[in-house]
C-alpha cells in the first residue's frame, strides 16, 4: 500500500513539470509505423518556462535504437523547422498544409527528441513573459528538460544516448554535454557522444575561415587579395588573424567588405551555390545578419530579405488543427521559425568550444562529429576543419572521399582511432538533411552505430 501511495505521488510530481500526450491523428500527414509526442517540460529556478518538445520514436526497435536530442541555433530559432525540412520523417509540401514522407529519415533507426529551447522559441513560453537568457541558462534548462524526459519515458534511460544539432547548436551542443557530464552525479544519462552539423563552434575561427573560403571561391577581387596579403598578414592568409583587425582600419574595413560580400551581396549565404528566393521575408536571414553585424539589414542586391522560403512550415505549424494535435495552448501566438526577442537579447557567453569538446573526448570518451555542406557560407566547411585539426588529436585516417548511391558524397577525416569525425556533404548548404538528405543519412547511420564512412 505504502509503495503505492509513493508511486501515486512521484506520478502527480512529474504531472506538475510535465504535459504530453500522443500525437494520435496529425493534420495532413501520412500514416506512420512508430508512436509519437509532443509536450512541455516546466524548467529554471523559478520554473517559469515552458520547454515544447517534439518526440519521435524510432521506426526500427525503439527498445535499443540510439535516442537523440536536436537542438537547433540562432540563437533563437525552432528545431521544428529542422523536423519537417531537413531529417524528420516527413517532409512539408510547399502547400503549407500537408506532409510526405521522408525516405531519409533519421528516425528510422534512432527515436529524436526536438526540444524547441529556449524559452521563447517557436512554442516554448515563459509565464511571466521573461525569457532573457544565455548560453548557461540555456544548458542548465535543456539538462533539466532532459531529466524530466527520461523521467517520463523511462524505457529509454538504459538507451544510448547522443546531443545533436546545427548552427548555433555548435555552441548549443557542446555546452549542454559539459553541463549533463558535471552533473551525473545528480542524474545519469547515457550520454555516448555528439554531432553537429555546420557549427558556429569558434567565433574567430568563423571569421578567419570565411575571408580565405571566399577568395578560394573566386569572390573576392585578386589585386585587392594581393594587397590585404602583403599589408594586413605578413604573406601568410592562411594563419591570418583576420578577426582582430580594427573595423576602422583598411584591413578591418577589408574583412568587414568580404563578410557582407556573404550577407549582403546577393549570395545565397545558407548555399552559395543555390538561387535565392524571396516569396517571403526570412525571419533566420534577417536576424543571423542582424546578430552579426549589430544593424539592421538594408538589402543592396535583391530588394527584399532573400534565399529562404519559409512559408510552408510556419503555415502547416500555424494551421489550428495542427496546434491542436500538438496540444499547443491556444493563448499562445503563431509559431515563428525564428525569434527576435531572444536572439537580441541572449547573453553570449562563449566564443570557441575547444575545451569543451576536448572534456568531453579525452576526459569521457565521448564520440563527436562534426560534418559541413562545403557550400555554406553561414558556418563554413573551413571553419568545422580548422577547428577539428586544433583539438591537436592523433590522426587516424586522412582525408577521403566517401561514396553514397554510387557518387561521392563527400570527404571524411578521423583522429583519435576514429573516435572523432570531421566530413564534409559535396554540395550541400547550411542544412545538410534539406541540400543532400541521403548523404546525411549516410552520415548520422554511420556515426551511430560505427560503420565504415
Amino acid at each position: 500500500m505504502v509503495s503505492r501511495i509513493l508511486a501515486l505521488v512521484a506520478f502527480l510530481a512529474l504531472a506538475h513539470v510535465c504535459e504530453f500526450a500522443q500525437i494520435t491523428n496529425l493534420p495532413g500527414a501520412p500514416n506512420v509505423n512508430f508512436k509519437q509526442y509532443s509536450g512541455y517540460y516546466n524548467v529554471g529556478t523559478k520554473k517559469n518556462h515552458m520547454l515544447h518538445y517534439w518526440f519521435v520514436e524510432s521506426q526500427g526497435n525503439p527498445a535499443t535504437d540510439p535516442v537523440l536530442l536536436w537542438l537547433t541555433g540562432g540563437p533563437g530559432c525552432s528545431g521544428l523547422s529542422a523536423l519537417l525540412t531537413e531529417w524528420g520523417p516527413w517532409n512539408v509540401n510547399k502547400d503549407g498544409a500537408t506532409l510526405s514522407n521522408n525516405p531519409y529519415s533519421w528516425n528510422k533507426n534512432a527515436s529524436i527528441l526536438t526540444l524547441e529551447a529556449p524559452a521563447g522559441v517557436g512554442y516554448s513560453y515563459a509565464t511571466d513573459n521573461n525569457i532573457s537568457t544565455g548560453d548557461d541558462q540555456t544548458a542548465s534548462e535543456n539538462w533539466e528538460a532532459l531529466t524530466l524526459f527520461f523521467q517520463e519515458f523511462t524505457q529509454y534511460k538504459g538507451n544510448d544516448f547522443y546531443v545533436t544539432g546545427e548552427s548555433y547548436g555548435g555552441i548549443y551542443v557542446p555546452t549542454l554535454v559539459q553541463t549533463i557530464l558535471d552533473r551525473q552525479d545528480q542524474y545519469h544519462i547515457n550520454i555516448k557522444g555528439l554531432a553537429i552539423g555546420n557549427g558556429c563552434v569558434s567565433e574567430n575561427e568563423g571569421v578567419d575561415s570565411l575571408v580565405n573560403f571566399l577568395y578560394h571561391h573566386g569572390v573576392v577581387d585578386e589585386a585587392k587579395w594581393q594587397h590585404m596579403k602583403t599589408s594586413c598578414c605578413h604573406n601568410d592568409t592562411d594563419a591570418c588573424p583576420w578577426h582582430s583587425f580594427s573595423e576602422f582600419s583598411s584591413c578591418g574595413e577589408f574583412v568587414e567588405a568580404t563578410q557582407q560580400t556573404a550577407w549582403n551581396g546577393g549570395l545565397n549565404p545558407y548555399n552559395m551555390y543555390a538561387d535565392c528566393v524571396s516569396y517571403s521575408a526570412s525571419f533566420r536571414f534577417a536576424m543571423e545578419y542582424e546578430r552579426r553585424f549589430n544593424k539592421k539589414y538594408t538589402p543592396e542586391v535583391l530588394g527584399t530579405v532573400p534565399c529562404l522560403d519559409e512559408s510552408p512550415v510556419t503555415n502547416y505549424l500555424n494551421r489550428q488543427d495542427v496546434r491542436k494535435a500538438l496540444g499547443i495552448p491556444s493563448s499562445l501566438p503563431q509559431w515563428s521559425i525564428c525569434s527576435n526577442a531572444i536572439s537580441y537579447g541572449y547573453k553570449r557567453q562563449y566564443g570557441d568550444m575547444t575545451s569543451r569538446v576536448l572534456n568531453a573526448v579525452n576526459n569521457n570518451n565521448l564520440k563527436m562529429m562534426l560534418y559541413n555542406g562545403d557550400v555554406d557560407l553561414a558556418c563554413n566547411a573551413l571553419m568545422g576543419q580548422r577547428f577539428t585539426d586544433k583539438l591537436g588529436l592523433t590522426l587516424s585516417k586522412k582525408k577521403t572521399h566517401f561514396t553514397v548511391q554510387g557518387q561521392i558524397g563527400g570527404y571524411v577525416t578521423q583522429y583519435k582511432g576514429g573516435q572523432v569525425t570531421f566530413a564534409t556533404a559535396r554540395g550541400a548548404g547550411h542544412m545538410v538533411p534539406t541540400d543532400k538528405p541521403a548523404v546525411a543519412e549516410h552520415l548520422i547511420h554511420s556515426f551511430l552505430f560505427n560503420k565504415a564512412f
